[in-house]
């Protein structure tokens, strides 16, 4: 069993990828901005207790977690005592592991 860990990181290109999110479901609803920003935060919490959940990606140390009821993905690696969130995905989007 995977030990949870302490914090959750956030990189700059994932921090963006939060602004871009909260740009484009701001223009149509705030409040559904607002859902799916507490949706990611849930998520990327959870994986604060169980780091490991997420299927490893080939190619990386990186993992993934589709974020529920959304259509993205939280691309995240495991450090000693963090996870560390490199990327947020839309789930159609064409895109590589870090």
């Amino acid at each position: 069993m995977t030990s949870p860990v302490s914090a959750v990181e956030w990189t700059d290109p994932a921090i963006a990828d939060l602004r871009d999110i909260d740009d484009y479901w701001s223009a149509y609803d705030t409040a559904s901005a607002e859902r799916v920003a507490d949706l990611i935060e849930a998520a990327s919490a959870f994986l604060a207790t169980m780091p490991r959940a997420g299927p490893a990606l080939r190619r990386s140390d990186a993992r993934k977690w589709l974020v529920g009821a959304t259509p993205y993905l939280l691309i995240y690696r495991v450090l000693d005592d963090s996870i560390q969130i490199l990327r947020v995905h839309h789930g159609r989007q064409d895109w590589d592991a870090p």
